[in-house]
């Protein structure tokens, strides 16, 4: 064998035990799907589609008051037409990680404050890749993300970013929803006072848990009121029909990650009325 050779191999052999000793993390690869050229193609077609369709009359948009600023999580399976007939000019949209109002104030502000939207829509969403990425760890990723779901922590606390999950995925859901809507109302406060502006909660289920369909909007958080007894009576709802609005409140989702359904969908639990000989306080 000539030493050119042997010199190669056996500096290969020498890095072998270097190279086991490194961090053997699995090569991260393209999720499958369709490659960048049909993306762009797709891109550039549909967009001369929605042009061709146009009819030459039609007035131009101008910007106006949308119905509503929603701010949601930066999953794509996520989009308004889930629950609104036409985004387009009526839907003001922030995005990210774990539907987080720190994160995006000053967008958030903008819809509120400057396009004057009297509806902020906050919505989380089961099967949620950023709370699960919370729950088991994430250290492994970038930094900024890393500090994307850092904030998380305020929410849902240390213990769930320490991977204890023994909670339901649904009430760390709904405990995150409840979060950003009280934080949204310690900003928007006079405005909600006055009536300029509702803050709504809610739940988008991509995967069924509450068993109301697959990707059903459930409204769980109006201004802060959580009891779904209370959110059915408000005037906010009034239009709603006695089928949407039994669909109205979270579950009362115990820690096997179930829910226990105590009272019939849509009837309001009777209060527990009180005993003659029991005294109230003032």
């Amino acid at each position: 064998m000539r030493l050119g050779t042997v010199l190669p191999l056996s500096v290969l052999v020498a890095l072998l035990p270097l190279a086991s000793a490194a961090d053997m993390r699995p090569i991260k690869k393209l999720r499958a799907g369709l490659p960048p050229y049909a993306v762009a193609e797709k891109i550039a077609r549909h967009n001369d589609q929605v042009v061709a369709r146009r009819p030459a009359d039609e007035p131009r948009r101008t910007p106006g008051t949308p119905h509503l600023t929603w701010l949601a999580d930066c999953d794509a399976r996520v989009q308004p037409t889930l629950f609104y007939p036409d985004p387009v000019d009526t839907i003001y949209t922030v995005r990210n990680p774990g539907n987080q109002f720190s994160l995006s104030v000053g967008a958030i502000d903008y819809g509120i404050n400057e396009l004057l939207s009297p509806v902020l829509l906050i919505t989380g969403n089961t099967n949620s890749d950023s709370l699960r990425l919370f729950a088991k760890g994430y250290s492994h990723l970038g930094p900024d993300l890393r500090r994307d779901l850092d904030t998380l922590r305020l929410s849902l606390g240390e213990q769930a970013g320490n991977g204890v999950g023994a909670r339901a995925e649904p009430v760390l859901v709904e405990k995150n929803v409840d979060f950003q809507v009280a934080t949204a109302i310690k900003r928007y406060g006079p405005r909600i006072e006055n009536g300029r502006l509702v803050v709504i909660g809610a739940v988008i289920d991509l995967n069924n848990q509450y068993g109301h369909g697959l990707n059903r909007l459930i409204i769980i958080n109006i201004n802060g009121e959580t009891d779904p007894e209370k959110l059915r009576a408000m005037h906010h709802l009034i239009r709603l029909d006695k089928r949407l609005l039994a669909l109205v409140g979270r579950k009362p989702w115990h820690e096997g990650g179930e829910a226990r359904v105590t009272a019939t969908a849509g009837k309001p639990v009777a209060k527990k009325t009180r005993s003659k000989g029991t005294s109230q306080k003032k």
